[in-house]
């Protein structure tokens, strides 16, 4: 195809996420000339938003603690939770084979800064190659105001978490007591809110924005140059198929990038597009809590290019709730937390009746949202609702859901059972007869129909479950009922990849000067979520993996230097 280039440059990276900028710094690093284009007016994309975590087995912060890890255990452990359906089980291999390579290479090029996360351990820990302590890693808090200067209020500020670390969200600040075990709706104490404030006031960024802000003052001094508000509209291909650049709107107007080596795609997924939702997530309505920029078009890019498309009706499940009625960047905002965990919570269906165990993965229990009823020829268990007595109202906090304040009114109340199914539309004689049995089984000490307390996720912050910890009766009035929303962090389909980050052509092959890393590719994991920083620690890799290929096609055609 013929166009006229208005300029040119070795790279262009389209997006600016913790996969963009691990990409661009990776490039630029080699001696390229890189250019990042966010189609959004604040950078850092859905890693701003997020907590930041990233999973890096065998990394050098465990061995600094003491703790031991095994490569073919770490790659064993990952390809058990994706059921085997990961799109190509070698790519498990090479992430965790290069994941220490890019960790350790973004520590020494840029102000990244990563420790372990105490609380956090892999998320099924009774599969065979898990470890209880040491594979996800927190960002240490930055003081991105004093080091980035105006660069700084181009950042995104994550409206879901306070200015805190993993391990402080999880645990709350010393003189507040310990919040583990719970399921992330118990209220912070003064201490710990004390802290966040602080940091906001002082303009330390904490979890994915201190991620964001680490990367971006790397990519800035290695002389990437950086444009907001700048969407890529469409890859230019020669006649041969292969990418050679993109035109991108640039103060409102058509601008052609040339990009001597490549492209990299890094721009997110496609949750908030409602037409490929329904197409391949075969949901009809979905309450994502990631950055709104994130409507595929890097997924649309792609298939342009002829890629082979992989994982495609997968996505970051995690069950939100609330009205919406708040809204970040002109698109509704939904809660990240639920008290579906919570001691004395259920989630029933329409008909009443209970249909997981409460507490397990977000990612495992959002599928349970899809099931499928083939009798009423609908999904069988949206819409959700969570139930609960006046015990957990009395000590949770869920956005305007406080303790001590008037119920909202996106929540639901009444004195009885009956009532509060027929104000919440669901069936009456269910509800009351699955409380009862649920109540039967918490005065056993034991959920024989879930197995509440026995599942690692409900207590993987806190050494373990228990069934005294995750049973309590559901017996005070007055009861409630709050909506469960199917919700996502992220999809994680798009262009298949190679070891390279290079997408794949449907027809075999690789498409030439085309590169994909984040959520706009198909995960390495598939439907798998092996830990916390599952999605991170893959964009960062192969975001790294794509910049160090682009180095070498740069240095064959005599640019830059060549990648060591």
């Amino acid at each position: 195809m013929s166009v006229q280039w208005d300029s040119d440059v070795d790279v262009v990276v389209v997006g600016s996420g913790a996969a963009g900028l691990s990409a661009a710094v990776s490039a630029a690093e080699a001696g390229l000339s890189v250019r990042l284009l966010e189609k959004a007016p604040l950078l850092g994309g859905t890693t701003a938003v997020g907590g930041g975590g990233i999973w890096i087995p065998g990394n050098p912060h465990m061995r600094e603690m003491g703790l031991d890890d095994d490569r073919d255990e770490a790659i064993a452990y990952a390809l058990s939770t994706t059921g085997g359906h990961e799109p190509d089980p070698a790519l498990v291999a090479v992430y965790v084979d290069k994941a220490l390579e890019a960790t350790a290479f973004l520590e020494a090029t840029t102000p990244a800064e990563f420790f372990v996360a105490e609380v956090f351990s892999d998320y099924y820990l009774d599969h065979t190659g898990s470890r209880r302590l040491g594979r996800t890693l927190d960002n240490r808090p930055y003081p991105a105001r004093d080091e980035l200067g105006e660069w700084d209020a181009r950042i995104r500020r994550t409206p879901h978490y306070p200015a805190l670390t993993l391990d402080e969200i999880s645990r709350g600040a010393p003189g507040d007591g310990d919040r583990r075990g719970g399921a992330g709706a118990a209220p912070f104490g003064p201490s710990t809110l004390a802290l966040a404030q602080e940091r906001r006031e002082q303009g330390i960024r904490t979890l994915g924005e201190a991620l964001i802000a680490r990367l971006l003052r790397g990519a800035l001094d290695v002389g990437v140059a950086v444009d907001t508000e700048a969407p890529v509209r469409r890859l230019v291909l020669d006649d041969d198929g292969a990418v050679t650049g993109v035109v991108a709107e640039i103060g409102g107007a058509p601008h052609a990038i040339r990009a001597r080596a490549g492209v990299v795609l890094a721009s997110g997924g496609f949750e908030w597009n409602p037409d490929f939702v329904r197409a391949y997530l075969g949901v009809s309505e979905l309450k994502p809590v990631s950055a709104p920029s994130n409507t595929g078009d890097g997924l649309v890019m792609a298939q342009q290019a002829g890629a082979l498309l992989g994982n495609m009706t997968e996505a970051w499940w995690f069950p939100t709730t609330g009205p919406g009625t708040e809204t970040y960047d002109g698109a509704p905002l939904y809660q990240v937390g639920t008290p579906r965990g919570e001691a004395g919570c259920i989630v029933v269906n329409r008909h009443g009746r209970r249909f997981a165990n409460e507490g397990c993965c977000y990612a495992d229990f959002g599928r349970t949202l899809r099931a499928f009823d083939s009798v009423a020829g609908r999904q069988a268990n949206t819409p959700a609702w969570a139930i609960f007595d006046r015990a957990v109202r009395e000590r949770i906090e869920l956005g305007d859901l406080r303790p001590g304040a008037p119920v909202p009114a996106w929540v639901h109340e009444a004195d009885t059972l009956a009532e509060l199914a027929a104000r919440a539309g669901i069936d009456p004689d269910g509800l009351v007869a699955e409380v009862g049995r649920f109540n039967g089984f918490v005065a056993a000490g034991e959920d024989r129909d879930f197995g509440r307390g026995t599942l690692w996720f409900e207590g993987f912050t806190s050494g373990g479950p228990s069934p005294q910890t995750a049973l309590a009766p559901i017996a005070q009035p007055p009861f409630y009922a709050l909506e469960i929303h199917n919700g996502v962090l992220g999809t994680n389909g798009g262009p298949r990849t190679d070891e390279h980050g290079r997408v794949l052509a449907a027809r075999g092959g690789v498409v030439e000067g085309l590169y994909a890393a984040g959520n706009v590719a198909a995960c390495v994991f598939g439907p798998g979520y092996p830990a916390g920083g599952a999605t991170l620690g893959p964009a960062l890799t192969f975001g790294y993996l794509a910049g160090r290929h682009l180095a070498t096609r740069g240095a064959a055609a005599g640019q830059g230097r060549a990648a060591t």
